[in-house]
């Protein structure tokens, strides 16, 4: 595979991830402490009291008075996941997992006593490789299958034929977004444009907005989700693509510059960040930007000055860690330090920890068998449902109009000055927004 390909996924991968990156981020900042009826909530979770942190979390209902094994018989779990190729491993998104269900399993007494069994199944970046992974989780009998990254979504397909529930991971492919069996607690990049298109005109009062963005699939995506919801509020929008690969979007942002617009969004991601805080500067531009989330990353924030971000807007899909500390993402933290066996808790494992820890709850709910259509029917039964580090969540299919399996797309802002993000709205309902 080619050095170009490599680094398009990369990219790819960051624009999915977005925001969580940065809740986790502000998770590992966090040093202060909240007084609650039972226990002090500290700056972190030790791993002697990750049950004290789980009481304060949306897990609370299924914590047990002790640390509690569980022995009965295992529920099967598929997950589909890249790793160890030349185009892209993403090794996190399965470790953060085993790190979750080993807590489960020795903490939390697993589902009703039973432990949960996970199998990671590797796509090897290939649309055969996808489909392969879902053949053996069919013929398997698993009854529900986690998502890593996919990008070409075949396996989705071969579950969905055999009414197999795809839960969660960074929805990349067509099929993660769309597929009737797929169930997303992350919005991507067209959920970002969208939440740009509404503060750059509700509360900046934009009248003319450009939109720089990479040629690629759902980046190209958003930014027409962008156009669409800024131009039925009535302002004059500039479309602006580049090559997806490019490092040095100067020209763009030149362009971009040339009609003289109140705001630009850079839907760029990975390397397409730092070109795009340094052609502003260069430029001398002095217009709201606004960047996707993976952009405030500190791996690319800390590659340019402080100037050349100051005043810059990002998206988040969690509220950012102040005071009080938010209990869910202090006991992802706790659980990765305890279990991860040396995982950064700062990366796209946070995607999936999510998604587990949803899935959880789900199974949990559950009388009877654990089968895949009474895990589809509880998930397309919630109704404003407790998101682990996210906001509540509806999987009816109806949250996101293009989007049906985004049952959370829900967006909130924050603003950089010197380096330190700061949330600057509450929960932005782009799903609303974007259906007008």
């Amino acid at each position: 595979m080619s050095r170009s390909m490599s680094r398009t996924l990369s990219m790819v991968t960051s624009v999915a991830t977005a925001a969580v990156l940065i809740l986790s981020v502000a998770a590992c900042s966090e040093s202060t402490s909240q007084e609650s009826s039972s226990t002090t909530l500290a700056k972190s979770c030790e791993a002697t009291a990750l049950l004290d942190c789980a009481r304060q979390s949306v897990l609370a209902p299924y914590t047990p008075d002790k640390p509690t094994v569980a022995t009965g018989e295992p529920i099967n779990l598929g997950m589909i996941n890249q790793d160890n190729t030349v185009a892209g491993s993403f090794p996190e998104l399965s470790l953060a997992v085993k790190a979750g269900i080993e807590f489960i399993n020795k903490e939390m007494g697993g589902v009703k006593g039973r432990p949960l069994a996970l199998e990671v199944c590797n796509t090897e970046f290939s649309a055969e490789g996808s489909t392969n992974c879902a053949q053996k989780f069919v013929q398997q009998k698993f009854p529900a299958v986690l998502g890593g990254i996919d990008v070409f979504g075949n396996g989705i397909d071969t579950l969905a034929d055999n009414k197999i529930p795809y839960v969660g991971g960074i929805p990349v492919s067509s099929q993660s977004f769309s597929s009737p069996n797929s169930f997303q607690w992350s919005g991507g990049s067209q959920a970002a444009a969208v939440a740009f298109a509404w503060y750059a005109t509700e509360e900046l009062q934009a009248k003319k907005v450009s939109i720089v963005y990479g040629e690629f699939g759902s980046i190209a995506a958003s930014a027409q989700m962008g156009k669409k919801v800024l131009e039925d509020k009535g302002v004059s929008v500039q479309m602006v693509p580049y090559p997806v690969m490019s490092t040095d979007l100067s020209p763009a942002i030149n362009a971009a510059a040339s009609s003289t617009p109140d705001a630009i969004f850079l839907m760029a991601a990975d390397t397409g960040c730092k070109g795009g805080f340094d052609g502003i500067a260069a430029l001398g531009i002095k217009v709201a930007s606004f960047y996707v989330g993976a952009c405030a990353a500190p791996g690319i924030i800390s590659q340019v000055d402080a100037t050349k971000t100051n005043g810059a807007y990002f998206n988040v899909e969690g509220p950012i860690m102040g005071d009080p500390p938010i209990p869910d993402n202090l006991l992802y933290s706790g659980v990765i330090n305890k279990y991860g066996n040396g995982l950064d808790p700062v990366g796209a494992g946070t995607v999936t920890f999510r998604a587990l820890m949803n899935l959880y709850a789900i199974l949990n709910q559950i009388d009877g068998d654990i089968t895949p259509a009474a895990i589809t029917a509880a998930l397309e039964a919630t109704v404003d449902a407790p998101n682990f580090a996210g906001h509540p969540y509806t999987c009816n299919h109806k949250q996101f109009v293009g989007l049906p399996a985004v049952c959370s797309p829900q967006q909130i802002l924050a603003q950089i000055d010197n380096r330190k993000l700061s949330q600057i709205t509450d929960w932005i309902d782009v799903g609303t927004i974007y259906k007008g």
